[in-house]
C-alpha cells in the first residue's frame, strides 16, 4: 500500500530530515541549559542519543565538573567507581551543587555506552585569583595567554546582568570571571576536538556562555563548524 502525504507534511518531514543531516556535519554542538530546568535536561540526553545513534563518534563535555577531577569521571563512567564514591570524589556538592538528578540519566547513558566525557569548568580556586589578581594577572594552564577580550556586545549584555544584581560590587571581576568561564571552557573544547578530530563534541553549558563560548573557538579555530542549541 501506497501512502500519500500531503505536499505541507512531505515538506516538513523533509525540513527535520535535511536539518537533521546537516547538523551531523558541525563539529561541536552547545547544548545550553538553565540548571534548574529539567526539560533542558531532557533536550540534551535527547540530543546525544539522536547523534549516538547515528553515529557511535560522540564525545561529551561537561561544565557541571571541574577539569582537576578528570579522572574520577573517567572510573565512573568505565563502572570502577559508585556513584556516591564518583559524587565525593568530584567535590560535587560543594563546586556545582545543582541536584544530581538533572544529570544522573545523561551520565548513566555515557557509562551504558562508554561514551567519554570531559570536564570542562575551570578550579574554583583559579576563579578566586582572578577574582582577588584580574585575569591578566593570573598565570594558569586554564586560561593560557593571549586571552582573547570581550566584546562591546559582551559589555553590554554582562552591565544589563549588572543593573539587575545589585549585589555585584565589582564590575571588572564579573567581567574577568565570565571571560575566564567562556574562555576556559572553549579552549578545552578546542583541546578535545584536536584529540577527537572524527569526533562530534556535544558540550552541555550554561545558556549564557554559549555564545561566548562559540566566538572564542572561532578565534581559537577559524574553521570549526559550531551550532548553539538553546
Amino acid at each position: 500500500m501506497k501512502l500519500y502525504l500531503s505536499p505541507i507534511v512531505a515538506f516538513i518531514i523533509g525540513f527535520i530530515l535535511t536539518f537533521s543531516n546537516a547538523l551531523k556535519s558541525y563539529d561541536v554542538i552547545l547544548v545550553g541549559e538553565i540548571h534548574t530546568d529539567e526539560n533542558d535536561h531532557r533536550i540534551q540526553l535527547s540530543v546525544i542519543k539522536d547523534f549516538y545513534n547515528y553515529n557511535k563518534k560522540v564525545v561529551i563535555a561537561m561544565e557541571m565538573f571541574q577539569q582537576p577531577f578528570q579522572k574520577y569521571l573517567d572510573d565512573f563512567v568505565e563502572g570502577k567507581i559508585s556513584e556516591k564514591e564518583f559524587l565525593e570524589k568530584t567535590e560535587y556538592k560543594k563546586r556545582w551543587g545543582f541536584d544530581f538528578k538533572y544529570y544522573k540519566d545523561i551520565l548513566n547513558f555515557a557509562k551504558e555506552n562508554r561514551i567519554k566525557v570531559f570536564a570542562l569548568n575551570i578550579p574554583s580556586e583559579v576563579l578566586k585569583d582572578i577574582k582577588e589578581k584580574g585575569i591578566e594577572n593570573i598565570d594558569s594552564p586554564y586560561i593560557p595567554k593571549p586571552i582573547p577580550k570581550l566584546t562591546q556586545q559582551e559589555i553590554k549584555e554582562l552591565e544589563d546582568v549588572i543593573k539587575n544584581h545589585p549585589q555585584i560590587k565589582n564590575k571588572q571581576a564579573f567581567f574577568d570571571i565570565q571571560l575566564a568561564w567562556n574562555y576556559s571552557m572553549a579552549y578545552k573544547i578546542y583541546q578535545i576536538k584536536k584529540q577527537y578530530p572524527d569526533y562530534i563534541v556535544i558540550a552541555l553549558v550554561g545558556k549564557g556562555h554559549t555564545d561566548g563560548i562559540k566566538r572564542i573557538l572561532q578565534i581559537l579555530d577559524k574553521d570549526m563548524r559550531i551550532f548553539i542549541y538553546d
